[in-house]
């Protein structure tokens, strides 16, 4: 920003109550020193008007914003939703420190290490604040009816309904109703495009630069929780803070009934750039103990991080297969996308589907290949290469493996092609394996 356009922000601070030191330390350069407890908090927004300007001074704040400035939290835009609704616990609490008004027992300590809550426990935790005549502090109460196993909990909740405060009865309502609905969750492959990031059309330009992976998060039904509704389930960006990629490992604790929404968060770590924290194997581990339907952002994950390390996701993906609970076809889908739109390349991923299958997997690998190959193979005018034919050869073993039928349309229309290359081949081999009757199988191997 320019010079003189500065000066007039300075200017402007200290007429609205910025302390001089502090002007001081900005114009330097320097350290500046953290606000006293009666500053204002400043936003000064510049305004180009040619040919002049003009700097406003923003409505009186909310409740709920003063109290971040007290608190002196990081401006909501600026760190993800679920590391956001982390300091405002860290905040809740040392608020109730410095007060006084901590009560007597915090709602929301997990009794699995899932990060759930049972249900009893919760209860007999509201019992002990209403006889101490104490609510419980609003975030801790929104993390422990989060922490609940999905469903109605009919008993506790009559139990809740018994006890005489307002933290109880908005317990039992919850435990009554079976607690948050899903919300849409989803995602967005972006690009560059000059300064912009745009979403990916049904046709991909021949070249593009930066990839993001732009969440996709849409409250379904309300919760009535100002934290839960407005911090916890607000749609991330598509770019990441370093300070949030500090407490990943934590996030699966924080909602481990839906894991999908915490997968949506995860997003913007998983693509790396160069620096900053990134998801891990161990994070995913997280989510295989979660509760909830497993989705696009789910599978996106398992996908880019079965390709680097195969040997730390192998298992959770079989646990969460024995489970039922795999989103193997989303997997597959999200899979080639990954192939085609980042640096990650087709023969270590082939060399860890095979990993996986030789771990006992080799459904779940045959239901990953039948997705991934129709975004994989090339389509009309795009060159065929070795790599396609070692796809498809790959494909007909795990079919073998499998006894799998069923055709594959984008392998029937090369199977009946007149190429004579190793492609079209393995594009027959395939076909006739899935089309075959049980006297054919043998002939086809």
């Amino acid at each position: 920003m320019p010079d003189f356009v500065l000066e007039d922000v300075y200017e402007r601070m200290g007429e609205l109550g910025v302390r001089p030191d502090r002007i001081a330390a900005m114009r330097a350069g320097e350290q500046v020193p953290p606000p006293g407890p009666d500053e204002p908090l400043v936003e000064v927004t510049v305004v180009f008007v040619p040919p002049r300007l003009r700097s406003f001074m923003p409505e009186p704040l909310p409740e709920h914003d003063e109290w971040r400035r007290r608190n002196r939290l990081p401006h909501a835009g600026g760190v993800s939703p679920l590391h956001d609704f982390l300091l405002h616990r860290y905040a809740e609490l040392a608020e109730a420190l410095r007060d006084g008004t901590l009560p007597p027992v915090l709602l929301a300590t997990p009794t699995w290490m899932s990060g759930h809550l049972d249900p009893d426990v919760l209860v007999d935790r509201l019992e002990v604040c209403a006889a101490a005549e104490v609510e419980p502090l609003p975030a801790d109460l929104a993390q422990a009816l989060l922490r609940l196993p999905r469903g109605r909990h009919p008993a506790a909740a009559d139990r809740a309904a018994e006890v005489d405060s307002a933290g109880a009865r908005s317990a039992a309502r919850w435990l009554a109703d079976g607690g948050m609905a899903d919300p849409e969750c989803g995602l967005a492959w972006r690009h560059m495009v000059g300064a912009s990031m745009v979403d990916f059309g049904d046709g991909e330009p021949e070249h593009f630069t930066e990839v993001r992976l732009g969440p996709v998060l849409r409250v379904t039904a309300p919760i009535g929780h100002r934290l839960i509704d407005e911090v916890l389930l607000r749609e991330p960006y598509d770019w990441r803070n370093d300070e949030s990629g500090a407490t990943l490992g934590a996030w699966p604790a924080i909602l481990p009934s839906h894991r999908e929404v915490v997968a949506v968060n995860y997003l913007p770590y998983l693509i790396p750039d160069y620096w900053g924290r990134r998801v891990a194997p161990a994070d995913i581990a997280g989510l295989e103990a979660a509760q909830g339907p497993a989705g696009e952002s789910t599978a996106v994950i398992i996908a880019f991080l079965l390709i680097g390390g195969p040997a730390e996701m192998i298992p959770v993906i079989l646990r969460m297969a024995a489970r039922g609970e795999l989103p193997a076809e989303a997997i597959g889908r999200q899979l080639a996308l990954v192939l085609r739109r980042t640096w990650q390349e087709t023969r270590p991923a082939l060399a860890a589907l095979r990993e996986l299958a030789e771990a006992g997997g080799h459904h779940e690998v045959w239901r990953i290949v039948r997705a991934l190959l129709p975004g994989m193979l090339p389509g009309e005018g795009r060159r065929v290469t070795a790599t396609h034919s070692a796809l498809v050869a790959f494909a007909c073993e795990v079919a073998g493996w499998t006894g799998a039928r069923g055709e594959i349309p984008v392998i029937g229309e090369f199977a009946r092609g007149r190429g004579k290359s190793r492609f079209v081949h393995e594009c027959r081999r395939l076909h006739a394996r899935l089309t075959a009757s049980v006297r054919e199988t043998a002939a086809v191997s």
